[in-house]
């Protein structure tokens, strides 16, 4: 039996690649709110540009991804995104700056969904757990993307060059990288092939109205939605507004602030590369739940911090708890429906994905009246949300998925 590691690696790249790349933008959010001269409520403004591109792709994002294939999509989004990615720090404009979001957004989400489209399918020719540790690439992308952003700026360079160089890099290895990703004629071939009986029991599971299932799909689908959206509001959150906290409530500087967001991203990527490992051992719900009241908790920390040393503790509980929650559910659903691909990313990311551009414009408004702190206390309970969430809905739904 084949272990498809070739496709496994280069999709590990595009997660890695994709987190480096956004990871290096981030540190540059309070200097552009500095240079523009960004009120909180403004620069949430123009990070809800970004949200209203992620929202604009979601509803083909996935549908795109399942007619033409998910490797197409991204060799092609990922062109966009990496060049999309440098072009915000540059404009000069409220107006001007608030576009080039959209183009972050919209592009990114299109690779966002398509490369854990073609992760799903990586991982249903496997017949093993993966998402877990791709989406531990994509932090380990972030915390290198971080890491080299703290070191430029405490170098004696023009911070202006830096994104520009460190792009045309990510954007050379995607290039290669995308050559020999799964196609999804072949993920499909393979499975008709290989896992006749798998799929069988996920159909007969999941397939009681075949005249309306995708509605059907979508009902059962929502809970796991629903838990998405909390856990990437928080995501959001963090990584668009810890390092202005940061810097703006506690004085740490830039540098320092992107210390705090390696710290969180070092935290994600070490509990990402474990996860799949974490589920097997102790169930989806144990992890789960437990990741929910470290997410809170991190968060409470970095809003009562009362030095930005104590907010690197609070980034790095964060990061260990809002790790897991979007692999665990992505991987749980495309179980529970027997589903894998652009079917049931899309629907998950169409309330999952957007929070995490549509949480930091609602807490910069939020910050705006009331203050940071107060926002990221705000943030901290919606996290420990998903416990009822769980309690009231998922219940059966996680108990079907099973360890896998």
């Amino acid at each position: 039996m084949q272990n498809y590691s070739k496709p496994h690696n280069r999709v590990r790249t595009i997660f890695f690649l994709h987190g480096a790349a956004f990871s290096s933008w981030v540190p540059h959010i309070p200097l552009v709110q500095e240079r523009l001269g960004l009120g909180h409520d403004e620069l949430g403004g123009i990070l809800l540009a970004a949200a209203i591109g992620v929202l604009a792709v979601m509803p083909i994002a996935g549908r795109l991804s399942d007619r033409i294939g998910s490797e197409l999509v991204v060799r092609y989004s990922g062109l966009a995104y990496f060049i999309a990615v440098g072009i915000p720090v540059f404009m000069q404009s409220y107006v001007s700056i608030s576009v080039a979001m959209f183009a972050l957004g919209f592009s990114g989400a299109f690779l966002d969904v398509a490369m854990n489209a073609n992760g799903l399918n990586v991982e249903r020719v496997k017949g093993r757990s993966i998402m877990s540790g791709l989406h531990g690439c994509w932090s380990l992308g972030g915390f290198a993307g971080a890491g080299v952003a703290a070191a430029w700026f405490a170098l004696p360079f023009d911070n202006s060059y830096h994104l520009p160089v460190i792009l045309s890099v990510f954007l050379i290895a995607h290039i290669i990288a995308q050559t020999k990703l799964l196609p999804d004629r072949d993920a499909i071939a393979i499975l008709q092939d290989n896992q006749e009986t798998a799929d069988h029991a996920a159909t007969g599971n999941a397939g009681t109205s075949d005249a309306q299932k995708d509605r059907p799909m979508f009902l059962m689908l929502l809970p796991f939605g629903v838990c998405a959206f909390i856990g990437q509001f928080g995501e959001g959150v963090i990584t668009d507004w810890a390092t202005v906290f940061m810097n703006s409530e506690l004085s740490s500087g830039a540098t320092m602030a992107a210390v705090g967001f390696a710290i969180y991203s070092c935290a994600m990527a070490a509990t990402r590369l474990s996860g799949d490992a974490l589920v097997m051992k102790f169930g989806r719900a144990p992890v789960l739940l437990t990741s929910s009241v470290l997410a809170s908790l991190g968060t409470f920390i970095i809003a009562l911090s009362p030095h930005y040393i104590v907010a690197w503790i609070g980034c790095g509980i964060a990061g260990t708890g809002l790790a897991v929650i979007l692999p665990l559910l992505l991987s749980a659903a495309s179980k529970a429906t027997g589903k894998g691909g652009g079917a049931v990313v899309s629907i998950i990311a169409a309330t999952g994905y957007s929070a995490i551009m549509a949480g930091p414009p609602i807490i910069g408004a939020i910050g705006q009246v009331a203050g940071l702190v107060t926002a990221f206390a705000i943030t901290a309970s919606f996290l420990a949300l998903i416990i009822p969430v769980y309690l009231l809905t998922m219940r059966a739904r996680l108990q079907f998925a099973s360890n896998g």
